[in-house]
């Protein structure tokens, strides 16, 4: 596992574009699901941003990791808002999501130094392999020597069993029409 360079920006969309083809939360942003890809250009600049992005040794799987005490507001982080809000979710649909966001937000721990796995998605041709759990594993193992614990939420379903497996645990589930399951490991 490697920290991402900018050179590995098109696979990580690439990766995570396959693997979030069919996830409810993501495309619940969506104007329309063709903009997926600009979803995870916006997400990956806000990853370089404010967090870490991962990438493994065979460029198969990927993570975009958020720390929450990194992220400020910025004019780049405004602007990139604003890119997004007009060009990916759509002006008519920016109420809906803003509602999502502020739910999220809410959900996500107080006062816990955690880390926020944002996105984490393996390429499909080789999903069931392992290489997920690896990945996952080696993603704990980096964070639970400084942070307390790692959230994140999902609403795939099929996914649910393999965070479970990974020692994490539902604290919440919200409803936006979908149910999405928020999750955290606890590292001590």
């Amino acid at each position: 596992m490697r920290k991402a360079t900018k050179k590995d920006i098109s696979r990580i969309k690439d990766i995570l574009s396959k693997s979030f083809a069919e996830n409810k939360s993501a495309n619940y942003v969506l104007k329309n699901k063709n903009k997926l890809p600009d979803l995870f250009d916006y997400s990956i600049s806000k990853g370089f941003l404010f967090g870490d992005i991962w990438i493994n040794d065979d460029n198969t799987a990927c993570a975009i990791l958020i720390d929450p005490k990194r992220k400020k507001d910025s004019l780049q982080s405004i602007w990139l808002d604003i890119q997004l809000a007009v060009g990916v979710i759509g002006i008519s649909r920016i109420k809906k999501v803003m509602k999502k966001e502020t739910v999220t937000n809410d959900t996500l721990p107080k006062n816990l130094d955690y880390i926020h796995l944002w996105f984490l998605g393996v390429d499909p041709s080789v999903q069931g392999k392992g290489i997920g759990g690896k990945f996952l594993t080696e993603l704990i193992e980096k964070y639970s020597s400084f942070k307390s614990a790692m959230c994140l939420e999902t609403s795939t379903l099929r996914n649910l069993p393999f965070y479970e497996k990974n020692g994490f645990e539902v604290y919440s589930i919200k409803n936006f029409g979908f149910d999405l399951y928020f999750f955290k490991r606890s590292f001590k």
